[in-house]
This record gives structure tokens, sequence and C-alpha cells, in this order.
């Protein structure tokens, strides 16, 4: 059997069409980047997605639910982006932690944690970029893991970038002054942060 993809935030009931082994993989929604109407402060991007992986025993017939974490929501008018949403496979079999929004006062949001999710290779989320109050620029967002070691950071303003094809998982960049900060890339890349004087 080839491989299955969901990407719908809906819970999804999906019924096994074979019997064996199969590997599954989730990442956690990555945080909204965070928002500030003030001149001397910028919001800080948010936190990639954790990654998670198991090996299982699927059977023909079987009913598996697979809930998809919806990405945090950046903050608007002076407020903290939300949180990502966990993934999980089959009511926490396999799940992921969603990444943490960034907030209002240019600090990043953390990525989602090992802790909080569920597998046998367990990779954290990399952590949203403080906001550069000296340019009035976001904080870039966190990417999500490859499935091989940590989640790239941001720096600056920059998203963190796995290097996956066409970037995917990558954190979006954060804005210039007067500009929201830019959405990351599924699976699991997080929002940049939003530059100085951004009221909406």
């Amino acid at each position: 059997m080839g491989s299955v993809t969901f990407n719908s935030t809906a819970n999804t009931y999906w019924v096994s069409t074979f019997t064996g082994a199969a590997q599954v993989e989730v990442w956690g929604a990555g945080g909204g980047g965070g928002s500030s109407n003030r001149s001397n402060r910028t919001g800080g991007g948010g936190g990639g997605g954790a990654y998670a992986r198991s090996n299982l025993t699927i059977s023909t017939g079987s009913n598996y639910t697979i809930a998809v974490g919806a990405g945090g929501a950046g903050g608007a008018n002076n407020n903290a982006g939300t949180d990502g949403g966990a993934t999980n496979f089959n009511n926490n079999e396999v799940k992921g932690a969603g990444g943490i929004g960034g907030t209002r006062t240019a600090a990043g949001g953390a990525g989602g944690t090992t802790a909080n999710s569920v597998g046998t290779d367990l990779y954290a989320g990399g952590a949203g970029a403080t906001g550069v109050n000296a340019s009035g620029t976001g904080g870039g967002g966190g990417a999500s893991s490859r499935g091989t070691a940590t989640g790239a950071a941001g720096s600056g303003t920059t998203g963190g970038n796995n290097n996956g094809g066409a970037n995917e998982g990558s954190g979006g960049n954060g804005g210039a002054t007067n500009v929201n900060g830019y959405a990351g890339i599924i699976p699991g890349g997080a929002g940049g942060g939003a530059g100085n004087n951004v009221s909406g």
C-alpha cells in the first residue's frame, strides 16, 4: 500500500483496506505570530509543531480516528498568536503537540514539545524568534521537524527552514513595520510575528 495523507482539521475516520505494518507520522500545528500596535515593540514568531512517528499494526476493516490540529491564528490588535493544535492518530496512539503562539511583547513561542507528544520517535518543533524591536520587525516562526532532528528555530525576522521539499514545514518570516507576519508552511510551520504599529 502507498502513503495516505490527511490535512483536514475536521476529524477523519479512516477504514483500513489492508492488514500489516504501517508507519504513522504526525505533525502538530504551528503557533500563530504575535502582534503589537506599539511603536517600540514587535510581535514574536510562533513555535513550530512537534513530530511523532510509530510503526503500528493495522487491520483490514478497522476504523481509525485522525484529528489534524489547526494552525494557530496570528495575533490581532496587540494580542499574542494562538497556540497550534495537536495532531493525533487513533485517539492519541500517535500524537504531535502543537507549537505555542508568539507574544505581543516580542518574545517568540516555544515549539511543540516531545513531553506532550506520543510515539516511538519524537522531535520537538523549532522555537519562534524574538521580534527585533530596534528595526520594528517581527520574529520569524519556528519550523516543524523533518523526522530526523528538532525543527529549525526562527532567527531574527527569518522563519526556520528545515530544507524539506518546497520548504515543507518551514516557519513564516516576520513582518516589517506596519506589516503582519507571514504564514508558516504545512506541516507544522509556525507564523511569523507582526512588525510594530500593526493594529489588525
